[in-house]
Order: C-alpha cells, then structure tokens, then sequence
C-alpha cells in the first residue's frame, strides 16, 4: 500500500509540474507573439526535464537526505529550481524576489514542521483531524506564488487601465 501510494504521489507531481512548466510556455508564447518579442522557452525545456528526471530519480535512489523527502515536499524544491532558472533565463528582478522567497518557504516546509508554528498560534486538530496537520507546509509555499500571482495581476491590471 505504500508503495501505491508513493507511485500515485509520483505520478501527481510529475503531471502537475509538467503541467505548470506547459502551461507557463504558453504563457510565453503568447505574449511573445502580443508584443512582438520572443525569448528563448529553451529553459523551461531544460527546466521541465531535469525537474522530471529528478522526481522519478531522487527518491528511488534514496540520495536525497531524508529531511528533504520525509514531509512529501521535495516537488516544492524543484519547483523552486524551476522558478529560479525562469526568473534567470528572463532576467526579471520580480521573478527572481518571488522565486527567492517562494525557495525560502520551500526550504522551510521541507526541513520544518510549519504546523507547530500554527500549533503555537492555537490550532489544536483533533485526533480524527490529525491528516490535515501538514496542511501548514503545503499552504506556506502555495501562498508564496498566489500572493505573487494575485500582485503581479494588480500590478498588469493598473498598468493595461494607465495605458
């Protein structure tokens, strides 16, 4: 069983990754085509690839220090390298600072228990609730990007409405 249950767990980051490095060359494509400058999408390529290999590779190998792995947050490092080499490939100062942070939360919800932060703070899950106690360390990396995400369309918005 948890053997299956690291397969389905695999297989999940690989599509969801793939997925958001996809959909993120879209992105690039298509703005490229509306302004009429397109950079090289070579590195989300190369992103994509080594952020794949490393997922099926890493943990079966077990080269990885288990701190890394031992939450199920390692996809959250290699996103993380994947949004560095982004903000680096477009040489963009606001992706590097999301990047950075988004890797600095990462990093802390895969060598930390976040939830002990937010045990401090007066949640006490019950016994039957104890399934959501890692909750606290995906939603610290997830609320990096869409606060990220939620400014970066703030600051798009105003300058289309300026224009």
């Amino acid at each position: 069983m948890l053997g299956e249950q690291k397969t389905g767990e695999t297989i999940y980051w690989v599509i969801a990754i793939g997925a958001g490095l996809y959909v993120t060359w879209l992105w690039y494509m298509r703005h490229g085509r509306r302004v009429g400058l397109t950079t090289s999408t070579r590195w989300v390529l190369i992103a994509g690839v080594i952020a794949g290999l490393l997922i099926l590779v890493l943990p079966t190998f077990e080269v990885v220090p288990g701190d890394l792995i031992v939450r199920g947050t390692l996809p959250f490092l290699i996103v993380a390298a994947a949004l560095l080499v982004l903000a680096w490939a477009e040489r963009s100062v606001a992706l590097a600072v999301v990047a950075t942070t988004y890797s600095g939360a990462a990093v802390l919800a895969s060598l930390y228990d976040v939830e002990n932060i937010v045990m401090r703070l007066g949640w006490n899950p019950s016994f039957g609730d104890m399934r959501f106690s890692t909750l606290p360390n995906i939603l610290l990396p997830a609320l990096v990007l869409l606060v990220s995400g939620a400014g970066a369309y703030a600051v798009q918005r105003r300058r289309r409405s300026a224009a």
